[in-house]
């Protein structure tokens, strides 16, 4: 189990080392630049219509602008739409890394990191929508090995983002189970039963007239608390909310 662990983090280190950051963890305190405008646009579109329903018109015109604007940045719509994977896996990774990388026991950095996902799940629910209806048609379309070179790396190069995202949240639940923290038998069923939770706003999620982002927080809370509860610590969200 320790070996385990140390080549997990070191996988997770170099993985890391190799995600470009696009973007800030707050991007909206800073004027756009207009790439940003690009991939804005274009996920508020796939969001929408979804990757197959959109066209690169689509895009252009929820900006206002001429497809020449996205050309000069994009060469294609799957260059396009690899940039909002991207963008959208940043984003991910810049909300619970601060937590992935604390001192904080097991537990506690799990619900830090989860409670974090969970928000972002809502907060960048365009970006979010876009990538798995991408992920979704890379599961099911059955069309791989048909892909041509460059559109192939650009998949491979996404499918290694998730998986050390993944291997994030898989190590601090190894380091719970080995604490005693958390109770559980396998780690893969664990992990994607974990992840599925806090992944679920995006089937059902919708913002309310008038919402606050502290009622979005409260849904994040809830939901990180049925996680700890199906892990064997379900009283440690409700010790930290009397804490705050």
């Amino acid at each position: 189990m320790f070996l385990f662990t140390i080549t997990c983090k070191d996988k997770i280190a170099a993985k890391k080392r190799a995600v470009q950051t696009v973007v800030s963890a707050s991007p909206e305190k800073r004027p756009k630049a207009p790439p940003e405008q690009v991939l804005d646009a274009a996920a508020a579109c796939f969001m929408e219509k979804g990757y197959s329903g959109t066209a690169l018109d689509d895009v252009a015109r929820h900006m206002g602008a001429t497809k020449g604007r996205i050309y000069h940045y994009f060469a294609s719509k799957s260059e396009l739409m690899h940039a909002v994977r991207k963008r959208a896996m940043d984003i991910n990774f810049a909300a619970i890394r601060p937590a992935y990388e604390s001192a904080l026991p097991p537990a506690q950095k799990f619900t830090e990191m989860a409670r974090a996902h969970a928000l972002n799940m809502m907060e960048e629910q365009a970006y979010q929508k876009a990538l798995f209806d991408s992920l979704h048609l890379h599961i099911t379309s059955g069309k791989r090995a048909g892909l041509g070179a460059a559109d192939s790396a650009l998949m491979a190069e996404f499918i290694a983002d998730r998986r050390a995202f993944e291997d994030m949240f898989r190590d601090v639940l190894e380091e719970g189970r080995k604490a005693g923290e958390f109770d559980f038998e396998t780690i893969s069923y664990t992990l994607h039963t974990t992840l599925t939770m806090l992944n679920s706003t995006i089937y059902w999620y919708s913002p309310r007239p008038a919402e606050t982002t502290a009622d979005r927080r409260q849904i994040a809370r809830e939901i990180v608390t049925m996680a700890l509860r199906a892990l064997g610590a379900g009283n440690l969200e409700n010790d930290q909310r009397t804490r705050q």
